[in-house]
């Protein structure tokens, strides 16, 4: 199966666990709202893990938002109660263990949010024999730095200019002689 397909069945595992965290909500049944919030990551990572799927741009912000899912299940079900003539009784440690979930849940979706683009070192350019066609030319890795046609956008510079760049440079910074 194509990834781009695999990658978009899996993100209906989420989708599915949002509407049913709400669903638990709106029916006062706050403990199993954080059952979903947990397992709809958990199924989430499970099913990308198995079909072996990349995992999309946006698994920070779905991290996040399960985490806010999970902290707004948690004060609902241990950070308020109703007294007996309607109103509303905070308590404070349910409320403060929600935001300690909120902030690990915010700090793991932005640590996913950072992922590196590319994950694997880049290829250098091979010059051995076996890689030349018989009608090509070797093509050395860094041919284009020494090549005096090349110009900055502020004009062209000339290789006196980069050598009184150096010598300015190790004037300023000399090399240490015991290394």
């Amino acid at each position: 199966m194509n990834n781009n397909i695999k990658t978009g069945v899996g993100l209906l595992v989420p989708a599915a666990a949002i509407i049913a965290f709400f669903f638990s909500i709106f029916t006062e049944n706050y403990l199993v709202g954080v059952f979903l919030s947990i397992s709809g990551v958990l199924v989430w990572f499970l099913y990308a893990a198995v079909m072996e799927t990349e995992m999309p741009n946006v698994t920070g912000n779905i991290i996040i938002l399960f985490g806010l899912l999970l902290s707004f299940a948690v004060f609902l079900n241990y950070g308020w109660e109703r007294n007996m003539f309607g109103g509303v009784v905070f308590n404070l440690e349910g409320a403060a263990g929600s935001v300690v979930l909120l902030f690990f849940s915010v700090l793991l979706g932005v640590l996913f949010k950072n992922k590196p683009l590319f994950l694997s070192a880049p290829k250098t350019i091979s010059t051995s024999e076996k890689d030349k066609g018989p009608n090509s030319k070797a093509v050395e890795p860094y041919e284009e730095l020494n090549d005096p046609t090349l110009e900055e956008e502020s004009g062209s510079y000339s290789q006196e200019d980069y050598a009184a760049f150096y010598e300015d440079y190790y004037r300023d910074y000399p090399l240490d002689e015991d290394e």
